[in-house]
């Protein structure tokens, strides 16, 4: 395709308007779509994880492991919903500069801390269901091929975490760069 016929293409897209009203009530929180499913995420992993709560005390024989056992699966529960409310909240307040690098900047500095809060709550969360679901087992050999296999699982998961948000902060981090490469320009 010759670049006129692609401008001639480009110009012929209908875009949706949306008039200032519109656009002004997507800026309020409860309309905001992206936020929105955010929400409608949270919300169904509150219900999932409060189910898993109510149930598991009785069903998965929590009351016959200690104390201790027992508050280290919740608090591993409680640290991954602390760690969707955070992103919700991050993804509440993007903008928080004058310049679009200084945004992007500050924006890089707070991605990088929700990105280790985001690994560490994955690795409370597994080892919390590993040492609740692994107390007083009488291990057979095809047991510790099943435990192999779940640790192997949860090691592929978190490494590909690890290299989304590698990927994620690099991109940004070159995003910022090249704001400041055309300021030299």
């Amino acid at each position: 395709m010759e670049p006129d016929q692609l401008k001639l293409a480009w110009n012929a897209i209908q875009m949706p308007v949306k008039t200032n009203k519109e656009l002004s009530s997507m800026l309020i929180e409860s309309k905001h779509p992206v936020l929105k499913d955010i929400r409608k995420q949270f919300t169904i992993e509150i219900i999932g994880w409060s189910v898993f709560l109510l149930c598991y005390y009785t069903m998965f024989d929590g009351d016959q492991k200690p104390i201790a056992i027992n508050v280290l699966l919740v608090v591993s529960i409680l640290f991954a919903l602390i760690h969707n409310i955070l992103g919700y909240n991050f993804s509440k307040y993007l903008i928080s500069g004058d310049t679009i690098k200084l945004s992007l900047e500050r924006y890089l500095s707070k991605i990088k801390v929700y990105a280790a809060v985001s690994i560490s709550s994955r690795v409370v969360l597994i080892t919390g269901f590993l040492v609740f679901f692994t107390y007083n087992i009488n291990f057979t050999t095809s047991k510790y091929v099943l435990l192999a296999g779940v640790i192997v699982v949860s090691l592929v998961q978190l490494r590909w975490l690890f290299l989304l948000w590698s990927k994620r902060l690099k991109v940004l981090g070159n995003t910022i760069k090249e704001f400041s490469l055309e300021k030299d320009n």
